[in-house]
């Protein structure tokens, strides 16, 4: 952390998204003020989108489409019911890609107030990347594990849902009941974990980097190189960590959906066979 005179402390990084003001019941924390960026960014680009789309695109619908349709790609070789959970897949994707690279753009963690706590002068900065909050990465995964039970009971019907938990053989349901349930559960503390963690040990990462350039600012050169090569690192892991949550909430869906279609995909596989054998002589 870097010190002014008299030994205050000014930047540091805080565990807890720190408030800056109150709205009736409501707390406006500096990972609020992040998200909200966030969500206006892609409103925007979503304005410019769909305000003049061309058939044969420039170089901003480009930018904007080649994202979206890459993800898209990705999902569509999913499952046959791909179409059904695009949207939420790149919608995460993109929430979370443009939530983290906020986080590194100038100003950003290191312009706030300054207050006093315990006798030292703390700099609380008014946007703080959103995904370095455990708030917001439950908030979106509690959304990604409603979706994929969803699915799952969409699929397998409620009673078939709760089989699966169940498992086999059917006399071990007392015990195999609360570890399916467990690991289920489970889904939800390491999405929000994950993400959380990594956004986070990113941002202490720049705070330290930028607290060794402060004081090594006699040093030009390495004042100017180091931090450009650990942002670009940060960038490159933002838009890992967004893909990551994408495609995990993907699977899931995936899996809640192949636990009701494998048989029956097995079973359409073999008669489409069967059927298909006296038909290649005729055809040839």
């Amino acid at each position: 952390m870097p010190e002014e005179e008299g030994g205050s402390s000014l930047l540091h990084v805080s565990i807890s998204a720190e408030p800056l003001f109150t709205i009736g019941p409501l707390t406006v924390t500096n990972s609020m003020v992040g998200a909200v960026l966030a969500s206006a960014i892609l409103l925007f680009l979503t304005w410019v989108f769909l305000r003049r789309p061309q058939l044969v695109p420039g170089r901003i619908q480009s930018l904007i489409e080649w994202p979206i349709e890459w993800v898209a790609g990705i999902v569509q070789g999913s499952t046959s019911r791909w179409k059904g959970y695009v949207a939420l897949v790149t919608g995460l994707f993109l929430m979370i890609l443009v939530a983290n690279w906020i986080g590194l753009l100038p100003g950003v963690g290191t312009v706030g107030i300054i207050a006093e706590e315990h006798g030292e002068e703390v700099l609380t900065p008014f946007v703080r990347a959103a995904g370095a909050d455990l708030n917001f990465t439950l908030g979106l995964a509690i959304v990604s594990f409603v979706v994929f039970v969803w699915w799952g009971i969409r699929a397998n019907g409620v009673g078939g849902y709760l089989l699966e938990l169940v498992g086999e053989p059917r006399y071990m349901a007392p015990l195999m009941f609360p570890i399916h349930l467990i690991s289920e559960l489970s889904r939800l503390v390491s999405l929000s974990m994950r993400l959380f963690g990594n956004v986070f040990a990113g941002e202490v990462l720049i705070g330290t980097m930028l607290a060794l350039t402060t004081a090594a600012l006699f040093v030009l050169p390495l004042a100017f190189f180091v931090p450009a090569v650990f942002l670009g690192l940060e960038l490159l892991f933002g838009a890992v960590q967004a893909l990551v949550f994408a495609l995990l909430t993907m699977t899931y869906i995936t899996m809640a959906i192949a636990e009701h279609q494998g048989g029956h995909d097995e079973h359409d596989g073999d008669a489409s066979a069967h059927h298909a054998e006296p038909t290649e002589p005729a055809t040839a």
